[in-house]
């Protein structure tokens, strides 16, 4: 080939070198991407085979320990029933607790969603026939009684399509009733009052105890070292006397614990006696504006010759009579 102008033959163009490794080089990756792929595939072949034949149904699943027992719990929704009187009611929390034998967990599971409403209604049943003679301040004792009347029955059986189960509800808590709580506040914050109360003058009562027979210990000590004459007369007399002090201390200490805790005691049944109050009728007002049958009744005839003492100006207080000799423990019960 020449060139028009110049008459001289042209060259063809030349490609560069490292085109033809690159060339190279991505057909032998191809080749091995291949082989990988290929021998990946024969690797997760079997695998499919044996999930698409267990999807069909083909592989029998593993063998059950006929001998395995299992258990599965669930909690209930609580249930609201009525108290005593049909005005309050009460919150009860259960659980249940379903178990078998020779089943699977995913059967267990199946059998408690299948015969779950007969349990819940069966459990109603009883939760409300313990409740309707119980007051609605005694949730503890409904508590104690549905769990007493739960443990001495026994499990509830359920079978269905060759399958057995066993249910058995436990109640782990017992509510009042939100108006019932509110009233009871504070009769509560009494009582704990009270017992703390009595807990600290116990143990005061400990301490005064422990420190009397440490100086009873000193004292007697002391009288058996004294020498004879009027000093250990005198001393044996101051002894005598402080033992007696100590005694009263100790009986009126002893008497103040007996009406502490009458005093608990009636906090305990504050609210037993409400339906027992009689109920005073009320009574017309007199012409005078006073009621009838509160006036003050006429007191016996002033005999004659006999001088009445003068009435108690209003708001004054005779002074009471002075005892005799000092009461023991009065000073500690104040």
């Amino acid at each position: 080939m020449t060139d028009s102008s110049g008459g001289q033959a042209t060259r063809p163009a030349r490609r560069p070198p490292w085109t033809d490794r690159g060339r190279e080089a991505a057909r032998e990756t191809g080749r091995q991407l291949v082989a990988g792929l290929r021998s990946l595939w024969a690797r997760l072949l079997p695998l499919l085979q044996k999930l698409w034949a267990a999807a069909d149904g083909d592989v029998p699943p593993p063998p059950v320990d006929e001998g395995l027992k299992i258990e599965h719990r669930e909690r209930l929704s609580p249930m609201v029933v009525a108290a005593k009187g049909h005005v309050f009611t009460f919150t009860v929390h259960t659980v249940l607790i379903w178990s078998a034998t020779g089943l699977r967990p995913a059967e267990l599971i199946w059998c408690a969603r299948q015969f779950r409403p007969a349990v819940i209604q069966r459990l109603r049943r009883l939760v409300a026939e313990q409740a309707r003679d119980v007051a609605p301040l005694r949730a503890g004792d409904l508590e104690i009684a549905l769990q007493a009347a739960l443990k001495e029955q026994p499990p509830w059986p359920f079978a269905r399509a060759g399958r057995a189960v066993e249910c058995r509800p436990e109640v782990w808590q017992v509510r009042h009733d939100d108006r019932v709580r509110e009233t009871l506040r504070p009769h509560w914050d009494r009582l704990i009052e009270l017992e703390c109360e009595y807990e600290l003058y116990l143990t005061r009562a400990r301490y005064a105890e422990e420190l009397n027979r440490r100086w009873v210990t000193i004292l007697d000590e002391m009288a058996d070292g004294c020498a004879g004459g009027e000093e250990a007369e005198s001393f044996t007399e101051e002894l005598s006397r402080a033992r007696q002090h100590m005694a009263a201390e100790q009986q009126a200490a002893a008497q103040w614990s007996a009406e502490l805790l009458r005093d608990r005691r009636r906090f305990d049944r504050i609210f037993e006696p409400f339906s027992a109050i009689p109920i005073v009728p009320q009574q017309a007002a007199g012409p005078t504006g006073e009621a009838a049958g509160c006036a003050p009744k006429a007191g016996p005839a002033e005999p004659a010759g006999q001088k009445v003492p003068p009435a108690e100006p209003a708001g004054q207080k005779v002074p009471p009579a002075e005892p005799a000799g000092p009461e023991p423990g009065r000073d500690e019960r104040n």
